[in-house]
Formats: C-alpha cells, structure tokens, sequence
C-alpha cells in the first residue's frame, strides 16, 4: 500500500510514517525550525519524537482526514503534506515564549545580509570566529544596553503581533555576537532576546501548574456545569500566561515602575508584560460569548496565585495585592 492507500483506509502504516519523517526532516532544515527542546540537532531520534508528537497531537484526525480527503495522489499528498509539517511546526513553536522568538530571530536574520548561518549558529557576515561560550548572565548585561521596540499588540486571524520590532533584532543581535565574540545559536539568542522581554521562563520560585485557586463554595445546581465549563477555559488561557504575564494581571493596581522590581525587570519592560497580557486574554477571548466572565475568572485566578507567590518568595513587598 502506499501512503495515500493507507491514510483512506483509516491507518497510519510504514509508508506514511516514513514519508512523514522524510517531510519533517526537510521541512525543519529548510525553514530552519529548532529541534525539540531535548535535541540539539534535527536527528534520527528528534525527527521521530516530532512524528509521533503529529500523530498524537489532538488535531491529527483533522489533518489525515484533510490528506486523504484533498489529495488524488501521492504527488498531491506529498506536496500537501508539507505545508501541512510547516504549519505544524510553526504552531508548536508559537506555543513557547522562546519558540516564537525562535521562529521570529530566523525570519529577520534570514533577510538580512549582515548575518549568516555557521552551521547551527548565528554570526556576523564575513567573520570567521569558532562559536563562543554561552554565557547567559554576561549576554543579559550586554543586551539591556540595547534600545528595542515592541511593536504594539494586532491580531489578525490566528497571527498575532511578534514580540520585538526587525530593527530591534538587528541591533540587539549585533551586540549579543560582539559581546560573545562569536557565532550564537538561535536558541543562545532567542532566551536571551526572552530575559531582555521578560517573556519565557521566569527564574520564580513557584511552579503555577502546581497551584489551584481554591474553589468556589457558592454555586447553584442550575449553573455548576457552564461554570465548571467557564473554569476550564479560564484555566487554559491562564496556562497561556507565563510567570511575569500572571504576575501583571495579579497586581492590576501597582503602576509599572514598582511592578517592575517585583518582576525583576525595568519599568519599560514591565510595561511591555502588562500589555503583552492583556492582549493574550483578548486575543483568546474577543469572540467568545462569554468572554468576559471567563476573563474575569482568569483575573481571579491571578489575583489568587500572585497572592499565593508573593506569600512563598522573598519578591519586594507591595500593598497592591489587595
């Protein structure tokens, strides 16, 4: 059977399995898509998780069932199925702070001549240093030096604005090679480029997934199940939040230059946070009927667990947790 036989008989056998693996590979090379978070190259092994991360992700029925539905060959099925891999890897890569700045340092890096690929690593054009040691610490000092712009919060369909304007890359990349003294990786670059934003992993002392607000002692039978409902969705747009984005939206009264020290980040940056935020839950929740009372649950949900840190962390202390 070949791999379209096997997708309209409903089964996922050797032929497109191998297939997906050989699209999955040419794709994330071509575009220039990370490894998994646990590889640092596109091997045998990080093609193979990332096939069976598409197959048991909760929209592969969707995506065969368009293969095999819109594909009246191989040749069809082969030439859909990369854009079908692209979109796949783009969306996983949105998911995670970092991912998408991943995706974003590429794009602008790709188009710009002043760069070029060394391998895995990002360096100057025309330089010819061996990639340099990853120092985080030291790259963190060198980039706050660096003026960036984040473009302001739009939407349109399923994109969203990226996190820091092309020039910014730019400038900002320059200076993380210079202070390096050579070639960076896109994943050096890009968790960087999230502690300069404040996005992506927070050094907080506090796993939220851990954390359950307390329940609501208050609910009639009539509306326990939309309720429940209602907290199911706060509690995934809430997973959408990283550390400093709840902590923005839990402390809705402090102005951003003392939300800034309890973030750990400049006033400017905390600022940046707070929009970048807000323009999630709205993003998530514009066209939904009852948007705003899950916003609401969302921002009760954060007001909760910013209590909560504030009570297990030595974060500066505030009277806007109130």
């Amino acid at each position: 059977m070949t791999a379209l036989d096997e997708l309209r008989s409903g089964e996922v056998g050797d032929a497109f399995l191998w297939l997906l693996q050989r699209t999955i590979r040419a794709v994330a090379v071509a575009r220039n898509f990370p490894a998994p978070d646990d590889r640092d190259r596109w091997d045998e092994a990080a093609v193979a998780q990332t096939a069976t991360d598409f197959l048991t992700h909760p929209g592969a029925a969707r995506r065969l069932t368009d293969l095999a539905t819109h594909c009246r060959s191989d040749d069809a099925l082969r030439r859909r199925l990369q854009g079908t891999v692209r979109n796949f890897l783009a969306d996983g890569g949105r998911r995670t702070p970092v991912g998408r700045l991943v995706l974003r340092l590429n794009e602008v890096l790709s188009n710009d001549d002043r760069f070029e690929r060394h391998g895995r690593n990002w360096a100057i054009a025309g330089s010819s240093e061996a990639a340099a040691a990853f120092d985080i610490d030291a790259l963190v000092a060198a980039s706050s030096a660096v003026e960036i712009v984040v473009p302001a919060p739009w939407v349109t369909g399923t994109r969203q604005s990226p996190d820091i304007d092309a020039p910014s890359v730019i400038k900002l990349v320059e200076a993380l090679l210079n202070a390096a003294g050579g070639p960076l990786s896109v994943g050096a670059l890009a968790q960087v480029t999230a502690r300069r934003l404040g996005i992506g992993g927070a050094p907080l002392s506090i796993e939220a997934t851990a954390f359950d607000p307390p329940e609501r002692s208050s609910r009639s039978a009539d509306t326990t199940g939309s309720r429940a409902l209602m907290d199911l969705r706060a509690a995934e747009v809430f997973e959408r939040l990283n550390d400093h984005e709840r902590l923005s939206l839990g402390l809705p009264a402090l102005p951003v230059a003392k939300l800034g020290p309890v973030l750990g980040l400049s006033g400017s940056s905390a600022a940046v946070v707070r929009k970048r935020a807000v323009a999630i839950l709205r993003h998530e929740l514009e066209n939904e009927e009852d948007g705003q009372d899950v916003a609401d649950a969302v921002l009760e949900r954060a007001r909760t667990w910013t209590e909560f840190w504030m009570a297990t962390t030595d974060a500066p202390t505030t009277d806007a947790t109130n």
